[in-house]
């Protein structure tokens, strides 16, 4: 990890209380996605919509998914390397209505692969098996309606594969990720911490304030992995949501806040 001049880390931070003002929902992104400003993209599979809400205080974002089967919507920052310094996600997210829970899909985490126009949700389950999209690492937290159990789940991939994880307790974790413990409630803030160290080896914390059994006031460690990210690939910061029906869906974000350190390679 070389160094270099004092401007080491890269942070992207939004809590979307400047977003233009906007009456109806009407903006879509663009097709090779729109800047929301302080780092952070917005981009989807088809037209969904992005509004600013007037009924909830300190900035939110509402993300609306158009109306096909898998149409999602986006926000992400990046890239940055484990090998470069450490890097670190956190978002406050929320799912505003009961059918979300039961229609859709949604990731909270750092993935490599990404793409602008077409993005594919990283980590998904059909009733009891994970599919890990996508020719690179992944790690986060992310729920499935097509799941047999709809929870949160904190996971992580590679080349198409489970990377191996442990829960809190150091019990080993399976390819269907590690239970939150954290039930899947309509219009409850949800809080996602996800830490990659400079060896690839990753964190996942949540904050569920009410509700849950382990409802509690602070960060919570869910799992680790023990097997490691690569260290040398580029990884975006990602909140991704998707319909699992020809409906749209709603997700909301309060704020984002991902960061990671400088390459200063000489070349």
């Amino acid at each position: 990890m070389p160094s270099g001049g004092s401007n080491n880390l890269i942070r992207a931070y939004n809590d979307f209380t400047a977003i233009p003002p906007i009456a109806a929902a009407g903006t879509v992104p663009l097709a090779n996605g729109s800047l929301l400003g302080g780092g952070w993209s917005l981009h989807g599979v088809n037209e969904g919509t992005v509004t600013s809400l007037a009924d909830e205080p300190g900035g939110v974002l509402s993300l609306v998914t158009d109306t096909g089967d898998n149409d999602n919507i986006a926000v992400s920052a990046g890239v940055w390397q484990p090998a470069d310094g450490s890097m670190r996600f956190e978002a406050r997210v929320k799912i505003p209505t009961s059918v979300a829970a039961t229609r859709a899909a949604m990731w909270v985490g750092f993935t490599e692969t990404l793409s602008v126009a077409t993005p594919v949700m990283p980590f998904e389950t059909a009733t009891t098996t994970t599919t890990y999209n996508g020719t690179g690492g992944m790690v986060g937290f992310g729920f499935d309606s097509d799941a047999s159990s709809v929870l949160w789940r904190f996971a992580a991939g590679d080349a198409g594969t489970a990377l191996a994880t442990k829960n809190k307790s150091g019990a080993t974790g399976g390819a269907i990720g590690i239970d939150a413990e954290a039930s899947i409630t309509a219009d409850r803030w949800w809080v996602f911490v996800v830490e990659v160290f400079p060896d690839g080896i990753a964190n996942g914390y949540i904050l569920d304030t009410a509700g849950s059994a382990n409802a509690d006031t602070s960060l919570r460690l869910v799992g680790s992995t023990t097997a490691a990210l690569g260290t040398g690939d580029n990884f975006h910061a990602t909140v991704m949501g998707e319909t699992r029906t020809a409906a749209n869906e709603e997700f909301e974000i309060d704020y984002v806040d991902a960061s990671g350190s400088r390459d200063w390679s000489a070349d």
